[in-house]
C-alpha cells in the first residue's frame, strides 16, 4: 500500500474494505438466505462485466462457462431483467455446456436474481445440490442482490472521487511549478510576468508550458539572453548547467567576483541590477 499522503492512505483503505464487504455478502449469501447453496456474483457496471466474489472454486466454474459464448441464465437475466429459476438442472435442455457443468460440479438447481443500484447491476447467483423452493427464496435473494450493488457503487463512486481528487492536486503542483518558473525567467531576462510566461509557452512550441517550467525549475535547462536565444558567451547547453563550471576548472571568473555566464565575465545589466544564473 502506497503511503505518500494520508488521503491515499485512506483511500486504499476503503476500497479493500468495500471488496472484503462484496466478497463476504456473496461467500455468505446462502446462509444469509437460509438455503442449502453456493454463490457466486458478477456486476455489470455502465455495460461492462465485471466478476465479483465467489463462495468456492466449482460454483465459480459453473458460472464461468457461461462467458465463452454468452449463454446462460446470467445472460437470460441481463436481457430480461428478471430472475430465472432452473428447478432441475438435468432436464433444462436451454443451455447444454451450462447445465452439463452444473451436473459434474454436482449442482442439482439453481437460481439467479439481478440487484440495481444507479450505474451498477449485480447477477447473483446460487447453485444448489439440492432442489430448494426457490420462489421462497426469491424476494430475499433480490433485496441481498440490490444491496451488494449499492456497494460496488459506493466503491466505484470512493475511486472516481479519489481520481480527481488527483487531478486536482496534480494540477495545483503544476501551477506552483509554472509559478517558479515564471519567476526564474523575470529574474534572469529582465521582463515582467505575461513576458516570462509567453517565453516559457515560445519554447514548449506546441506542447505543455508546464513541462519547459518543470525542467527550467529542475535545472535540466537554462534561460537565454534579453534575445530569446543563448546569452553572451552562453553555451547552447543552457546557464543552468553551465553556472559551476568555472569553480570546477579552477576559477575561470573574474578575481573581483564579476558574475560569469559559460565562463566568461559579463558586465551587468544597466538598470543596476545584478546579473543572475539559474
Amino acid at each position: 500500500m502506497a503511503t505518500r499522503g494520508s488521503d491515499e492512505v485512506v483511500r486504499v483503505d476503503a476500497d479493500a474494505s468495500l471488496d472484503a464487504l462484496i466478497h463476504t455478502l456473496t461467500r455468505h449469501a446462502a446462509r444469509t438466505l437460509g438455503v442449502e447453496a453456493s454463490a457466486c456474483s458478477a456486476a455489470t457496471v455502465r455495460g461492462c462485466d465485471r466478476w465479483l466474489s465467489a463462495a468456492s472454486v466449482a460454483v465459480a466454474r459453473c458460472d464461468s462457462v457461461q462467458d465463452r459464448h454468452r449463454l446462460g441464465p446470467r445472460y437470460l437475466v441481463r436481457t430480461t431483467g428478471a430472475p430465472v429459476t432452473v428447478p432441475d438442472v438435468a432436464a433444462d435442455d436451454r443451455w447444454p455446456v451450462w447445465s452439463h457443468a452444473c451436473r459434474v460440479q454436482g449442482f442439482r438447481s439453481a437460481l439467479v436474481v439481478p440487484g440495481t443500484y444507479g450505474h451498477v447491476t449485480v447477477h447473483l447467483s446460487l447453485y444448489s445440490p439440492e432442489t430448494p423452493d426457490w420462489s421462497e427464496v426469491t424476494p430475499r435473494a433480490l433485496g441481498l442482490a440490490h444491496g451488494i450493488a449499492a456497494v460496488v457503487a459506493a466503491r466505484d463512486e470512493i475511486i472516481e472521487l479519489a481520481q480527481t481528487m488527483d487531478d486536482l492536486l496534480a494540477g495545483s503542483r503544476s501551477r506552483v511549478v509554472l509559478d517558479r518558473a515564471v519567476g526564474v525567467v523575470m529574474a534572469q531576462r529582465g521582463c515582467d510576468a505575461s513576458e516570462a510566461l509567453a517565453y516559457l509557452k515560445s519554447l514548449s512550441g506546441a506542447g505543455d508550458a508546464r513541462e519547459v517550467a518543470a525542467a527550467l525549475v529542475a535545472g535540466a535547462i537554462g534561460v537565454g539572453g534579453p534575445s530569446g536565444g543563448p546569452g553572451p558567451g552562453e553555451p547552447a547547453a543552457g546557464l543552468v548547467g553551465q553556472r559551476d563550471e568555472p569553480a570546477a576548472r579552477g576559477g575561470a571568473g573574474s578575481a573581483a567576483g564579476e558574475p560569469t555566464v559559460g565562463g566568461h565575465a559579463v558586465d551587468a545589466p544597466a538598470t543596476g541590477r545584478p546579473a543572475s544564473v539559474g
